[in-house]
């Protein structure tokens, strides 16, 4: 619904499975937020999205690896990155070496993963199946499967039910 943005360098890899759905834009988001959904993705780097797959208002940012499983829901505003985007060494900053000695490290989402709105996954996160993540949290640390988490940054809150 709507025009995502798009931003693939020519050597990086997009898989988009069957089943993906994107909002993009006002009238159709819930939340009536305006931003489109934007994935980007680096040169070299890889993005992986599962079978039903749906976001409203998300960001992808694959400077490596970013895999999305199936049966997944992002609620409006969720971000997800696999980068800091930066050097952590201020001596680095506004020069070439900024962007060569940035960190960044995979994001792998498993099956039947439901993210809340306006929540953050950062670099190197490894997301469990059928976890819940409370909106508004910030996940900087793996969380396994069964469980729901929230808060910034993310904590375990409780097991989650196994549904047949």
């Amino acid at each position: 619904m709507g025009i995502p943005l798009l931003d693939m360098h020519p050597t990086s890899k997009c898989i988009f499975g069957s089943g993906l759905s994107m909002v993009n834009k006002d009238i159709f988001a819930t939340l009536g937020k305006n931003n489109r959904c934007k994935i980007v993705i680096a040169p070299g780097a890889t993005l992986k999205l599962g079978n039903n797959v749906g976001m409203s208002n998300t960001t992808i940012v694959a400077s490596t690896s970013v895999t999305i499983g199936n049966n997944i829901l992002f609620g409006g505003g969720v971000m997800i990155v696999d980068t800091d985007f930066h050097s952590q060494n201020p001596k680095h900053w506004h020069t070439p070496n900024d962007l060569m000695n940035m960190n960044k490290s995979a994001v792998v989402i498993k099956d039947d993963v439901f993210i809340g709105m306006n929540s953050i996954v950062l670099k190197g996160v490894n997301i469990g199946s059928n976890v819940i993540i409370a909106a508004g949290s910030v996940v900087s640390k793996d969380i396994p499967d069964n469980q729901i988490w929230g808060g910034n940054p993310a904590r375990f809150i409780k097991e989650k039910q196994v549904w047949d």
